[in-house]
């Protein structure tokens, strides 16, 4: 039943290039990413370079949606549902299409209480001009999908009259896919007494690893046992986004969370690692821009 509703789920996606300015729209009938769920009506528009309100979360407090700004290539989509389909049933099938194909999630909802709230529904189409998130049992969903190391974000809203899909097709790398190896750490260690480590992955706003980050600590463990004398600082790292203090908390909870993995997974001998946080404090590039803020977000070791 999914193969029906993704169309071979293979990322055709054109990457669009540096483009200084925003281009006039085009009305398009669809985008090969994705197929609508059968029976459904409906089309879109795209914009070969602007920029995109991405929700990333909903500010219970402030009663608004919390949003980040992305640039690229956007698709705008939207599909009138089919009467005797619900909403669960509709949206439970394009998220398990796109987890098929390697859909990584930002952040999802469902319902009021966990999307927005009974009386803050036009929230999601204040920020960005999502129309899908309009009833109690509306469904959400941020991710991304790779294309030849680079990242396309995918939000798709399903409500109870239609289903919302907007994607952007972005220049920005997939630092998730960048090869690690133990020698490539240690060659860093002796040349500067530091490295980067790419390839360590979180959850959104969260010291969670991800499951992809499996490469990266195999490599830390296999540079530990290779070189038994060696102990580290794991230091964590983060963007300018929000205050010092969560920031500062946070990159040491991150690097908490991959000493801990590298303990509890590995065998690592806990007294050879030693995990702090920094936050903000010594950037790798410049804070103005997503590419300079996505540099920023990293975990590094130091040769102790």
């Amino acid at each position: 039943m999914i193969r029906t509703i993704i169309s071979c789920l293979t990322l055709t996606l054109i990457i669009a290039g540096t483009v200084t300015a925003a281009l006039a729209q085009e009305e398009v009938s669809g985008h090969p990413l994705i197929s609508p769920y059968p029976g459904s009506d409906g089309g879109g528009e795209t914009w070969r370079y602007d920029a995109y309100a991405l929700i990333t979360g909903f500010d219970f407090d402030a009663r608004q949606a919390v949003t980040e700004r992305i640039e690229g290539r956007i698709t705008r989509l939207y599909f009138d549902n089919p009467d005797e389909r619900s909403e669960l049933e509709i949206f439970t099938n394009y998220r398990e299409a796109l987890d098929e194909a390697g859909f990584r999630e930002i952040w999802a909802c469902a319902g009021d209480g966990s999307c927005t709230t009974s009386s803050s529904r036009n929230a999601f189409y204040q920020a960005n001009e999502m129309r899908a998130i309009n009833g109690p049992n509306s469904h959400y969903a941020v991710g991304t999908l790779s294309f030849e190391g680079h990242l396309a974000y995918i939000a798709i809203g399903v409500g109870r009259h239609g289903t919302s899909i907007d994607i952007v097709e972005t220049d920005e790398m997939d630092r998730g896919l960048v090869a690690i190896s133990a020698e490539a750490l240690a060659g860093g260690l002796d040349a500067e007494g530091h490295v980067r480590v790419d390839g360590l992955l979180f959850a959104h706003d969260s010291d969670e690893l991800l499951a992809e980050s499996a490469p990266a600590l195999t490599a830390l463990n296999d540079l530990l046992v290779q070189r038994p004398g060696l102990s580290l600082y794991i230091v964590g790292h983060t963007d300018m986004t929000g205050s010092l203090a969560y920031n500062l908390r946070l990159s040491e909870r991150r690097a908490a969370s991959v000493r801990t993995a590298l303990i509890e997974d590995y065998g690592i001998d806990p007294d050879r690692l030693e995990a702090r946080g920094v936050g903000p404090l010594a950037p790798d590039a410049t804070n103005v821009s997503e590419d300079g803020r996505a540099l920023n977000r990293r975990v590094e070791i130091v040769a102790r």
